[in-house]
């Protein structure tokens, strides 16, 4: 494991790694990544246990779990997305009605991760649809409807095109990665990232619960996507739903 010198100018190290790392469309059409099979490695120990249990599917939670599903294909839009909808998805997955603290956690209970939904103005109730660029307000329960933006545009910030076509709506988790230092200077950046992966996952989880597909994606144009949320924020990670 190599040692990252934090000793001089560590907030621009990984604001530099984060931005060199970002999508671009004069890029994409040249990148090639081989694939390879996973070849499953075992595990040594000294004594192997088994660890066998049937999940029962009658349980609500065990079947989310075990149902939970990345959706590549056309999404098939079998839910109405409407604001009821939408306030039992953001108390569920994001602000967790009135517990202390909110759905998932976050190093030093900072809560850096910002959360954005976009909806396709075509694809749901009017009222989401009008201003469809919004950002939830999870301190006190609000989904801010912040511009209006017309999904063709969205969509082409989406290098998968037809699951953009097709989405509903998408979530986007973006940080503003100049303030992220203020409490935890050295270990900011992994801690912003596993927060995003902390929401990520209540969104397939909440999505499959309420019956709608999901699809979490590195496979969007940074600087495209952040520029329609208008914030200033760097994106970390995005979710096509329908």
């Amino acid at each position: 494991m190599k040692l990252w010198d934090f000793k001089v100018g560590y907030d621009r190290l990984f604001q530099d790694y984060h931005r060199l790392s970002i999508n671009d469309p004069v890029y994409t059409s040249m990148q090639v990544y081989k694939h390879t099979d996973r070849i499953p490695e075992p595990v040594e120990g000294a004594v192997h246990h088994p660890i066998d249990y049937v999940p029962d599917l009658t349980q609500g939670f065990e079947s989310a779990l075990m149902q939970r599903h990345t959706w590549p294909y056309p999404f098939p839009n079998e839910r109405a997305i409407d604001l009821p909808l939408i306030a039992r998805f953001t108390q569920l997955a994001f602000i967790g009605h009135d517990r202390e603290g909110r759905a998932y956690p976050s190093g030093g209970a900072r809560y850096y991760v910002k959360i954005h939904m976009l909806f396709n103005e075509t694809r749901v109730a009017e009222s989401l649809g009008r201003w469809n660029v919004c950002q939830v307000d999870a301190d006190r329960g609000l989904l801010a409807g912040r511009k209006s933006v017309p999904w063709s545009r969205i969509e082409q910030a989406y290098i998968q095109k037809e699951s953009a076509a097709s989405a509903q709506f998408a979530i986007v988790l973006t940080a503003d990665l100049d303030s992220i230092s203020a409490k935890y200077p050295d270990i900011s950046y992994k801690l912003v990232q596993q927060e995003a992966g902390h929401i990520g996952q209540n969104i397939q989880l909440v999505a499959n619960y309420l019956g709608v597909r999901s699809l979490p994606l590195g496979g969007f144009y940074d600087v495209p996507l952040a520029q329609i949320i208008g914030t200033g924020d760097d994106v970390l990670y995005s979710f096509l739903l329908g």
